[in-house]
């Protein structure tokens, strides 16, 4: 009986082993997964920040176009 107990336990041990294992594994590639997220949203928001720049700039040009053309216009107005 003593020695069927000790099997018995040696099997569950075994298979709590295997399925920390499993679980290791499984969380693993979950890290992984994860990390490589990490990675892509490091990347989108250096895009992001690269579309806000851009934007900023657009604007400030498209500003600095109509006072030149406002310029212009007051400017013809006193040669003609």
């Amino acid at each position: 009986m003593n020695n069927e107990l000790k099997m018995a336990v040696n099997a569950i041990v075994e298979e709590i082993s295997r399925t920390e294992e499993r679980i290791n594994k499984r969380l693993d590639k979950m890290d992984q997964r994860f990390d490589k997220m990490e990675l892509q949203l490091e990347s989108m928001q250096h895009d992001i920040n690269a579309c806000k720049l851009e934007t900023s700039t657009v604007d400030i040009l498209l500003r600095k176009i109509e006072q030149l053309e406002r310029r212009i216009e007051e400017l013809e107005k006193k040669t003609a």
